[in-house]
């Protein structure tokens, strides 16, 4: 493990250090339930402080930040249970650290909710087996010996997700659209 310098000592000090209060309290928002926060931030700031002197950031909150992002992403795929609300933090996340602008940040979030929308909408099965694929990155083959199905079951009812996961949010936004003879159409000359 490299050494702490003073120099870097001083950065962590200066450039780290009083972004804690924020990152707390996002982290009581983001991390799953049973799951402690001073960790996080613990392990966070042992990855900083292991960094090579010569290590140059530029950005120190977003790689705050996206350190964090990612020991909770590890520890989420560890624990095998994902909390929505959870997913919805951390895609708040990568918006809020990538410097959009406030319509976008909005846009974002609908989206977020959007695609909760769409999957808590899916039947049961295929919204069980979804869930096991994409969030807890499980094979096809565990997951059909967890729930005692055969893979051919778990790609049917996976495709099947995926088609009504199509058509929930293309349902949803054409929702949102004005039809076409509610539309004002303005004709220069």
């Amino acid at each position: 493990m490299p050494v702490l310098t003073k120099a870097r000592a001083q950065w962590f000090a200066t450039a780290i250090l009083p972004l804690e209060p924020q990152l707390r309290a996002w982290l009581r928002r983001a991390v799953p339930h049973g799951l402690d926060v001073n960790d996080f931030i613990q392990e966070a700031y042992a990855k900083l402080a292991g960094l090579p002197p010569n290590a140059e950031i530029k950005y120190p909150k977003a790689y705050l930040y996206t350190i964090t992002k990612r020991l909770i992403a590890h520890e989420v795929r560890r624990l095998r249970v994902i909390p929505i609300g959870a997913l919805t933090e951390i895609a708040e996340l990568e918006v809020l650290e990538s410097g959009f602008t406030p319509e976008q940040i909005v846009s974002s979030r609908q989206e977020v909710k959007r695609l909760h929308r769409a999957i808590s909408a899916l039947p049961s099965p295929c919204r069980t087996v979804f869930m096991m694929r994409k969030f807890d990155d499980m094979s096809q083959k565990a997951i059909a010996a967890q729930l005692g199905i055969s893979e051919n079951a778990v790609e049917k009812r996976m495709s099947r997700a995926l088609r009504k996961l199509v058509q929930n949010m293309q349902l949803e936004e054409s929702e949102k659209r004005p039809l076409a003879s509610q539309r004002r159409v303005v004709r220069l000359a």
